[in-house]
């Protein structure tokens, strides 16, 4: 009669045994899993465990589960033996059909049909098992162990089949039975792995893998129990893992993608999508297969195949990128040579309806016959842009574009582990294998190691300056100019948003694929205007960008006017935010609508806003990586005090009162009687004999000139500098060859035109210009007068006491545009109020480009 124990483990159960890798490096970790429930004769040496639909045999404290699965091992210090690893130390051990036999505790093996002895060979006349010898005794039933234990036998069935795999060294498969046979080292009887006692953290899941056990990682999460939290921005992918982006809804008639990659295997799927799961109808992929690049796709009629003319690069950055317009397709790598292809059939859509796999796809089986390929990608992913979407890699729920994905890694990890930055500085990846060092405003280097003198910023792509936001100031209107000069297609000018969160209002200018972009965003869509024509990198370009309510203008350099209009009906914009010029110190707060994530390469001169020049460097809150951009003004040359001005690759020095010339080298006597001024020049008084003659109800101002151009302020005194709409201020100048007696007491403004091309004769001329509360008058060469008034009830001037002759610090910024430039000419007398008559030069407080006139 058999016994208990050959019932229960050959007529009624399979036997397990694992290498559990998973749960411990250590090799001797051997599990056996017995279907059932614990047998009442123990098999198992000290006690049985029940899990589910079976059990498993464990040890006392200070013994070790043995390789058997069934035994356990004294731990070194520790005196008792185990009960049952007796057994298998017999000397031999013998079997009749369907039963087994062992010779010692590291042989044992198991036959189900046929023959197999210690050599592996099969004899087909027989059903049982020989071990030791490999003779086989039909007349026995049992296991014979010498003096101990005569009758233990196992019994088994014919269905039964077991793998044996060798511990040390890779098995080979025995061609005429389901055995598997080590090569010359101890091998244990082993079935499938389970993930018993197996925790994968971070909602990871356990798998069986072949012989191993491992955790399925979602993305965000890494390590060999998903432990660890990552930070996926340029993914890593090991084999057996993938991410997707969501589904390409615009790829129905063309789609056009760009990938940059770095390969560690020939072969392996980089980006997949198809209208269903099974991949039988439409699809596209982009594979590595034998170190090429395929591109496949399926509009439903036949797939179209391309192949790159040359391989990829191994272990180095490539990009591909693949067009499909209709049913014809290309295919470049790198700077080969662009291949092209059709599919097949009459159809030339393709509707996709399945994520965007990118490294492998959760069943590589099923689409293995489709995109020519079964294993998944190996190596670094750095760019995706489809259909001129440029992807952000990371998770959804941050603010990336990637819906889900298992076991990717980051390839910047670690890359600023061994750097150290100076002087504030701090490291951040740059691209998937570079790093770069932000250095605060006026330090330099690669590690931040120098101090620097910025006069014109210049940015690396990796560079802001940061500033207050424009908030509600520019509600209905906003105007932007900028000079600047690109070294790259690519890159942000200027940024400023609503929200932190990528959504709502925003505006932006930068450069894109070689074309400026203007986009502005009320809250309702944006609108986007273009330039005409591509601009030439390395030289200094003029832009300025308006809009009015829904209405957008840009004008760059002498390109045609681009008018456009943004979605919706809000006409309001507002930005809350802080504004960022030459880029942005985290993309994740600008608007997804925006679609920008590359900073500015190359330098920004001049920048303003609704009149306001936007002091660069000075008002800059917060700034990293500005060098100074080259230019002449670097070098000082303006002496004697002089201010250098860049404009674009020259400069214009602005002279203090006594000095002149190009660089101001010569120095001029202050006793100037008749002064003359060149459009850039001012004279300024603050005394008070002088401002109380200004200010208040009325005023009388007589002065002899000799005008030379028909654009130029005169004379000028304001209460702010800039002035607003409501700001007090009286001016007189031409504008466009009219002379303007202009002023406005704060409750509306007065325009006095004469307009005459005689005063442009060459010849002296007297002007004067009366206020009496709201009205006022305009008299050229004492015989003509022009007369006007000013709205509202308001009748007092108030001013900030100071009076400009000539002209005044950034005369259109500081006038809002009412004059855009300084006078061009002579002026031989100033009188205010019939009895005070200036010494024009002796009694100004200061001055700028003031040379002696020539009469």
């Amino acid at each position: 009669m058999p016994s208990n124990i050959q019932r229960l483990c050959f007529s009624s159960i399979l036997v397990f045994i694992l290498q559990d890798l998973a749960v411990c490096d250590d090799i001797t970790n051997i599990q056996a899993f017995y279907q059932g429930k614990c047998p009442e004769e123990m098999v198992c040496a000290h006690s049985c465990l029940t899990i589910d639909n079976g059990y498993i045999c464990t040890c006392r404290e200070g013994y070790m589960l043995s390789l058997n699965g069934f035994s356990c091992l004294e731990i070194p210090g520790i005196e008792e033996a185990p009960v049952v690893d007796q057994v298998l130390k017999s000397p031999s051990l013998s079997t009749s059909s369907d039963s087994i036999s062992l010779s010692s505790p590291e042989h044992l093996v198991i036959q189900s049909a046929g023959h197999i002895g210690e050599n592996g060979h099969t004899d087909d006349q027989s059903n049982s098992l020989s071990g030791g010898n490999g003779h086989t005794d039909d007349q026995s039933n049992s296991l014979s162990q010498g003096n101990q234990h005569d009758d233990l036998a196992l019994q088994t069935n014919d269905h039964i089949v077991a793998e044996m795999i060798d511990l040390k060294e890779k098995s080979v498969k025995n061609s005429n039975s389901d055995v598997i046979q080590g090569v010359g080292e101890p091998m244990s009887l082993v079935h499938r792995p389970t993930c018993y006692g197996v925790v994968c953290q971070n909602n990871g899941t356990c798998v069986v893998d072949g012989s191993m056990v491992r955790c399925n990682c979602p993305i965000g999460s890494s390590g060999r129990r998903c432990e660890k939290q990552t930070m996926v921005r340029y993914p890593k992918f090991l084999g057996n893992g993938y991410l997707a982006l969501p589904v390409l809804k615009t790829g129905y008639k063309e789609f056009d993608i760009e990938i940059d990659f770095k390969p560690q295997a020939n072969n392996g799927l980089l980006l997949f999508t198809a209208e269903n799961t099974n991949t039988k109808s439409d699809f596209f992929s982009i594979a590595l297969i034998n170190g090429y690049v395929e591109f496949r796709y399926d509009c439903g009629t036949g797939p179209a195949i391309l192949r790159s003319k040359v391989q990829v690069t191994m272990g180095n950055w490539n990009r591909v990128h693949a067009r499909r317009v209709d049913n014809e397709g290309s295919l470049q790598l790198n700077d080969g040579e662009m291949v092209v292809g059709f599919s097949k059939g009459a159809y030339s859509r393709i509707t996709l309806r399945l994520p965007v796999y990118v490294g492998g796809y959760r069943n590589m089986t099923a689409m293995s016959t489709r995109a020519g390929i079964s294993k998944p990608f190996v190596g670094c992913v750095q760019e995706i842009i489809i259909n001129k979407y440029r992807y952000d890699l990371r998770k959804q729920e941050i603010v990336g574009d990637t819906l889900f994905g298992l076991n990717v890694g980051e390839c910047s990890e670690g890359i600023c582990d061994q750097v150290q930055c100076a002087r504030g500085g701090t490291c951040v990846a740059k691209s998937a294998d570079q790093h770069i060092c932000l250095c605060p405003l006026g330090t330099g280097g690669s590690n931040c190691q120098y101090e620097i003198n910025v006069r014109i910023p210049e940015f690396g792509g990796h560079s802001y300056l940061q500033h207050n936001g424009l908030g509600r100031s520019t509600l209905s209107y906003t105007q932007i100019e900028i000079v600047f000069k690109p070294t790259s297609r690519d890159g942000m000018l200027l940024y400023n948003g609503f929200t932190l969160d990528r959504k709502g209002d925003f505006l932006s200018l930068a450069m894109k694929e070689g074309y400026l972009e203007f986009c502005f965003d009320l809250g309702t869509g944006p609108g986007v205007i273009r330039s005409v024509e591509e601009l030439s990198l390395g030289q200094w370009h003029w832009v300025r960008v308006s809009r009015t309510g829904l209405q957008g203008v840009m004008e760059v350099d002498e390109q045609p006017r681009v008018e456009g209009v943004s979605k919706g009906a809000f006409t309001q914009l507002t930005l809350l935010q802080d504004l960022f010029i030459g880029g942005h110190k985290n993309y994740d707060h600008t608007s997804r609508l925006a679609n920008i994530t590359k900073s500015f390469q190359g330098c920004i001169q001049k920048v303003i806003i609704n009149e306001q020049p936007l002091q660069l460097l000075e008002d800059a809150s917060h700034g990293v990586n500005i060098e100074g951009c080259e230019h002449p003004c670097l070098g000082e040359p303006c002496m004697n005090g002089g201010e250098c001005v860049p404009d674009r690759d020259v400069y214009q020095c602005f002279c203090p009162l006594g000095y002149g010339n190009t660089n101001c080298e010569d120095e001029i006597d202050r006793n100037v009687y008749v002064p003359r001024y060149n459009g850039h020049s001012f004279l300024l008084y603050t005394g008070r004999s002088i401002n109380k003659r200004v200010t208040g109800s009325k005023i009388d101002i007589q002065l002899t000139m000799k005008p030379e151009t028909g654009n130029g302020l005169i004379l000028w005194s304001g209460r702010d500098q800039p002035i607003t709409s409501n700001s007090d201020y009286l001016a007189l100048g031409f504008v466009d060859g009219a002379l303007q007696f202009r002023y406005n007491l704060g409750s509306g403004e007065a325009v006095i035109s004469y307009n005459d091309t005689r005063l442009y004769d060459g010849e002296w001329h007297t002007i004067r210009a009366q206020r009496d509360k709201q009205d006022g008058f305009l008299e050229v060469d004492e015989t003509e007068i022009v007369e006007g008034s000013s709205p509202g009830s308001y009748t007092m001037l108030n001013t900030n006491k100071m009076l400009y002759v000539g002209g005044l610090p950034n005369v259109s910024q500081n006038t809002l545009r009412k004059f855009t430039r300084g006078f061009d000419g002579c002026i031989a007398s100033l009188m205010l109020a019939e009895d005070y008559d200036i010494t024009l030069v002796e009694e100004a407080q200061k001055g700028r480009n003031i040379l002696p006139c020539r009469t």
